[in-house]
């Protein structure tokens, strides 16, 4: 029995179980990290609360630092998974190493915090590429399904964010920063748990077996069969998809760093006479998310039945709004410059994640889909770690950025976010078409 028949024999509304088992996995793990990013730069600089009291920059060089680190280790997580252990046992031991992390920062400790650090990097570097090299294994080659199943694969991620940033936010905030990250390291305890639970619906998934990785190192030390004009093309059109995605990410997660800063600094957040916590304004992202989603996949399917839309257009299109996102930005920091006003409306800040949504609902999760269709299958997982560590360098360049605002001011970085998502974003729009001709009908 093939892949393809097994798998279509286990169909739920319309897709593999596999893909909800995935989800479900990948929600958890993005509720433990979504929650603790929000709270780890606000505990580093909290000097009244328990936190370590640092330098607004030093914390921002951590926390750039850190988030690079998660995203660069998936390069040797996905070799790991290709060449040694596979795809499902690399989600597995990630999994296990980032509870055991998470657990680490609740134990009120600052060597043993920067070690649990080390372990949350270092598992979800094997996680990551792999569970999403996983969504792509599901499906055939020219299934269609495949786009909609990240979407869903997608919306498990948001879901995570949004109940992360409300629960961890609010528990570390209110009632202390380790209570925080110790509920995020019990979620992704359930992460685990559903994973191994579910793995009868993943049978065919992935090489597994010892046997099969064995064939598969060997064949890959000795094959020396060139990559064909085709994979060739292909391999190039990701590397310039890279830049749009690297750009769009350097901003986008500005939001952990310096818009969370200026959520709790220079951000009036009472509503209804409550201050609202600055980490649970990381939720208004994934709640966008979940309403807006289904709006702008309607509105994608109903332009693509009368036009070809391309995912290097729809990658312009995901910098040039999330830049817009920052004009709202550039607003916020007018505002403050009016003699009287020394916070910015909480409106701005709003406005901001709402483009930024746009933009991400048009980027992200096309931008995987993407690299599953045009990475050649011998080197899926490692090309996929590439496209997470072009995202982790981006993370440390947005807290370079960030840190810059106490130099250059917090109006100058905004506007300089703004027209770098622009400068790089155009290009992809008015050129999609060209560059469509290097992946060889692959959408």
């Amino acid at each position: 029995m093939s892949q393809t028949k097994h798998l279509t024999n286990t169909n739920f509304l319309g897709h593999p179980k596999g893909l909800f088992i995935l989800s479900l996995t990948e929600m958890w793990e993005r509720f433990s990290f979504y929650g603790m990013r929000a709270i780890l730069v606000l505990f580093l600089v909290d000097r009244a609360k328990g936190g370590l009291g640092w330098e607004a920059a030093n914390a921002l060089e951590l926390y750039g630092i850190y988030t690079m680190a998660v995203y660069v280790l998936g390069i040797p997580g996905g070799f790991i998974a290709d060449r040694y252990i596979g795809r499902k046992a690399a989600v597995l031991w990630g999994g296990i190493l980032a509870c055991i992390g998470h657990f680490l920062l609740a134990m009120q400790n600052e060597i043993l915090f920067m070690v649990g650090l080390f372990f949350i990097a270092s598992g979800t570097g094997l996680l990551k590429p792999n569970i999403s090299t996983l969504i792509g294994d599901l499906y055939a080659v020219g299934d269609q399904r495949r786009d909609s199943g990240f979407t869903i694969f997608y919306m498990g991620i948001n879901l995570g964010g949004l109940l992360s940033s409300l629960a961890v936010g609010y528990v570390g905030q209110v009632h202390g920063w380790h209570y925080g990250f110790g509920l995020a390291g019990v979620c992704m305890l359930f992460g685990i748990v559903i994973f191994l639970a579910g793995q009868r619906y993943l049978a065919g998934v992935g090489v597994t077996t010892k046997a099969d990785l064995k064939k598969t190192a060997v064949k890959t030390s000795i094959d020396k069969t060139p990559f064909t004009k085709e994979e060739k093309d292909r391999i190039w059109a990701l590397v310039i998809s890279f830049i749009a995605i690297f750009t769009f990410f350097m901003a986008f997660e500005q939001a952990g760093g310096l818009m969370n800063l200026y959520a709790e600094n220079y951000t009036n957040r009472y509503i209804l006479g409550w201050e609202v916590p600055a980490s649970m304004f990381q939720a208004v992202n994934p709640i966008f998310i979940v309403l807006l989603g289904p709006i702008v996949e309607f509105i994608w399917l109903k332009i693509a039945s009368r036009y070809t839309i391309s995912s290097f257009y729809k990658l312009g299109i995901g910098n040039v709004m999330v830049g817009v996102g920052f004009l709202f930005m550039v607003g916020a920091a007018l505002q403050r410059q009016i003699p009287g006003i020394e916070k910015a409306s909480l409106h701005w800040l709003i406005n901001a994640y709402l483009f930024h949504t746009i933009g991400e609902l048009c980027l992200s999760p096309v931008s995987l889909s993407f690299v599953t269709k045009l990475a050649p299958q011998r080197i899926g997982a490692s090309i996929m770690g590439i496209y997470f560590a072009a995202i982790g360098f981006s993370q440390y360049l947005a807290a370079w950025i960030g840190k810059q605002s106490e130099n250059m001011g917090d109006l100058a970085v905004f506007q300089l976010i703004f027209w770098i998502c622009v400068i790089v974003g155009l290009p992809f729009i008015i050129f999609n078409k060209k560059l469509m001709k290097l992946i060889h009908g692959a959408e």
